[in-house]
This record gives structure tokens, C-alpha cells and sequence, in this order.
């Protein structure tokens, strides 16, 4: 599902300036509709009041049922002077993002035309053909049996790491995350109805009031709260410097053509981030009732030759020796005491042998190798993204039923 945009909208050459790689905005914004701050308020000499450099905060654009975060940068580097607006397409259309739509078409005609529709003297100094898309968010949701699986699912996948993807520190109970906020590709997990339920608890109390917007969401939220129960979201996002190395546009109009040729394009995005993530907790043995029986399974996988043709166990006898400080010290403290190839030599050694990395990454938090078999709720539960009788939302700002916004 399309659980976030973020546009950057140019504005067009005529109203820019520039000296080097530093642009400005050659206008005042304030004559746009475009509230204006600034920094610097104070007097001179006789008294008369002075500001600074006006800019534009960020601000909320609102809708039926959430906002939309609006600000136009007026002096920038690099790249000439945009409005920015983000938010959540589902949110915007449907009241929550438990489950929705893919269609980038449907979810940036309805942001764009949001824009346009409270900033209407914006329009003919917006330069839209050329918009960008900054970064999105696509999301899987995962079922589990029952919810209070949710968190020990966390728990384990906090433990796991590809490349340069590791598990951050959770942030808060019920959330975590892979790599840095600089990435081009950020992927992060968390639960669902524990996030639904606080939001309808904040949003109730707003409708007590007799705040009638609130009461329109309250609604919708209490319908799809059923559906976030033992939901586990797998959320990716991909910015636009992912988009341009690798052969994608980044000009949103050009993406919802590609999406149009190629359907499963937000799902192959999420894959991108997931996969090396997922692919850790492939392997043919969950846990092991003893070292004697996973001896076995290493003795008969890492049996080498001797010249006279006699079976040597060694290698195995060292790997079975490598998992249990594994075991004992956990993947991080051996890794720092192993030179790097010993130590991926020996990870590849139990990972051929058909022992998933997520269970050697997990090991030392789960001793007696008692882990989830998380692959296999993938495998069966990870087509079930939205209810049967789901609907499209329908805006009022598209092509067919309403403004139609680029030519």
C-alpha cells in the first residue's frame, strides 16, 4: 500500500533567481496567499519596527479527515524553490492507513489538487509537470495467529542485520528500525493495533468535545480496528536518490505511467528493502533439540577427505565449537574477537548447512534455540493485505471527476 508521499513542487524559472548553486524565490510570498515568519523582529533609530528575511513555516492543509503538511522554500541550494506538501494518501482519502491502495495516480492528484484548492493563487507559478517525488512509503502488513505474538516477533527481528542494514535500537515499545535516516532505503517494523488503539483513545477524547471531524474518523478508525489486530506492518521507504540510481524517474508524473506498465512496482520497491532483511531467516532448520543432533546434520554436511580417502570431522567440530559462543557471547561479541573472515567463514559454514542467519543472530537471547518460525507466516500470510469487500476511494480531484491538473 502507498502509506506516504512527500512532492516537491518547482516553481517556475521566470520567478527564480540564482548566483551559483544558491536560488531564491524573486517575489513576495505574501502576495500568494502564503503566510510568512521570520526570525528578526526589531526597531531602528526611530523606532519603527523592522523584521528579518520572511519565510514560510510549515503549515496544515486540511481534509475530511487528517492534514496535510504544506511549506514553500523560498531560498534553497542546489535546486530552485519548491513547495513542498507530504502526508499520507490513505490517511487522506480513507481516515487510516491499516490497509488501502497502491495507486500513486489516485493518492498525488488528491495531494496536488488539495494544494491548489487552499492555495489557489499558487497555481500559475507552480512549475507542476515537473514535480518530484522525494520519497514514499510502501507498506506489507504481516497477520500473526494472535496479537500478543507481535512483540516477540520485534523482539527477534531486532536481532537481525544484512550489510549495512542493522536493527537500530528499538525507539519506543512496538517499533523498530534498519540503517540510518540518511538511507536512500529505510525499512522498519512495528504493530498496528496498539498504534490504531492509542490513536482512536487521543482522537475520541477531541470528539467528546464535539469536534465533528474527529467524530467522522472516530468512525472510520473504530471499523478498521478488527483488521489491525496481530497486524504486523512492514513499512519501506524509498527516496528519490534510490529512484534515480537505479534507472526509476523521479518526476512523480513519469512513475504513475511506469506504475500503470508495471502494477507490482510499489510491491517490488518494498522488496528492495525487505528482501535482504527476510532472506536472513531462510534456512531448512528452525531450532535443534541438542548440540548432538545438530553435530549430526554438521557432520554430515562439513565431512571432509583425508588423502588415504578416510571421513574427517573437524570442521565440523570447529563449527559446532563456533555456535556455541555464538550460544554463550552472542553474534556481536564474537564477531569483534574473530578476524571478519573467520567469522563469515563459519557463519557460511552453519548457513549452508541450512541454519537460518536470524536464528544465529538470535541465538544468545534464544539459548535452547526455541525461535519463531517467522519464514512460514510469511509464506502464508503475506498476500492477505486487504479486505474482501475493500473499495477505492474515489477523489474528487482526479482526472476523470474533477480538476484535471497537468496537461
Amino acid at each position: 500500500m502507498l502509506d506516504f508521499e512527500r512532492l516537491m513542487i518547482p516553481i517556475i524559472p521566470t520567478h527564480v533567481c540564482n548566483l551559483d548553486n544558491r536560488y531564491w524565490f524573486n517575489g513576495d510570498i505574501r502576495d500568494y496567499g502564503v503566510p510568512a515568519a521570520t526570525r528578526h523582529v526589531s526597531k531602528d533609530d526611530d523606532g519603527k519596527t523592522i523584521t528579518g528575511e520572511l519565510y514560510h513555516p510549515y503549515e496544515q492543509i486540511h481534509s475530511d479527515f487528517t492534514d496535510m503538511a504544506m511549506k514553500f522554500y523560498t531560498s534553497t541550494t542546489n535546486t530552485p524553490p519548491y513547495v513542498e506538501i507530504k502526508g499520507s494518501p490513505l490517511k487522506l482519502l480513507q481516515g487510516h492507513n491499516v490497509y488501502g491502495f497502491d495507486c500513486l495516480e489516485l493518492g498525488t492528484y488528491h495531494m496536488v489538487g488539495m494544494l491548489l484548492e487552499a492555495f489557489p493563487k499558487l497555481a500559475p507559478i507552480l512549475d507542476l509537470p515537473n514535480t518530484q517525488l522525494s520519497c514514499l512509503d510502501t507498506t506489507q502488513i504481516i497477520r500473526l495467529p494472535h496479537q500478543n505474538m507481535v512483540q516477540p516477533v520485534l523482539d527477534y527481528m531486532s536481532n537481525l542485520a544484512s550489510g549495512h542494514r542493522k536493527a537500530r535500537e528499538v525507539k519506543y515499545h512496538n517499533y523498530i528500525s534498519w540503517g540510518n535516516d540518511l538511507a536512500s532505503v529505510r525499512p522498519k517494523a512495528y504493530g498496528k493495533f496498539e498504534e490504531v488503539k492509542s490513536q482512536l483513545n487521543k482522537i475520541q477524547k477531541q470528539a467528546d468535545k464535539g469536534c465533528m471531524r474527529s467524530k467522522t474518523l472516530v468512525m472510520a478508525m473504530h471499523d478498521v480496528l478488527p483488521f489491525a489486530n496481530a497486524v504486523l506492518r512492514l513499512e519501506a521507504r524509498i527516496s528519490k536518490d534510490y529512484l534515480t540510481k537505479n534507472g526509476y524517474p523521479s518526476n512523480v508524473w513519469q512513475l504513475i505511467e511506469l506504475q500503470k506498465q508495471q502494477p507490482e512496482l510499489l510491491l517490488r520497491l518494498w522488496h528492495v528493502a525487505f528482501d535482504p532483511i527476510l532472506d536472513t531467516m531462510k534456512g531448512k532448520y528452525m531450532n535443534f533439540a541438542n548440540d548432538d543432533e545438530l553435530l549430526q546434520v554438521l557432520m554430515t554436511n562439513l565431512v571432509t577427505y583425508t588423502k588415504k580417502g578416510n571421513p574427517s570431522y573437524v570442521k565440523a567440530y570447529n563449527t559446532l565449537d563456533f555456535y556455541r559462543s555464538l550460544r554463550v557471547d552472542g553474534w556481536k561479541k564474537v564477531k569483534a574477537r574473530h578476524a571478519e573472515s573467520r567469522f563469515y567463514k563459519f557463519i557460511a559454514y552453519l548457513t549452508d548447512c541450512g541454519i537460518s542467519k536470524s536464528h544465529l543472530q538470535n541465538l544468545h537471547a534464544n539459548p535452547n534455540g526455541k525461535v519463531i518460525p517467522f519464514v512460514r507466516l510469511l509464506e502464508l500470510k503475506l498476500g492477505d493485505q486487504l479486505p474482501t469487500d475493500y473499495q477505492l476511494p474515489v477523489s474528487q480531484y482526479s482526472p476523470k471527476t474533477g480538476l484535471y491538473l497537468v496537461a
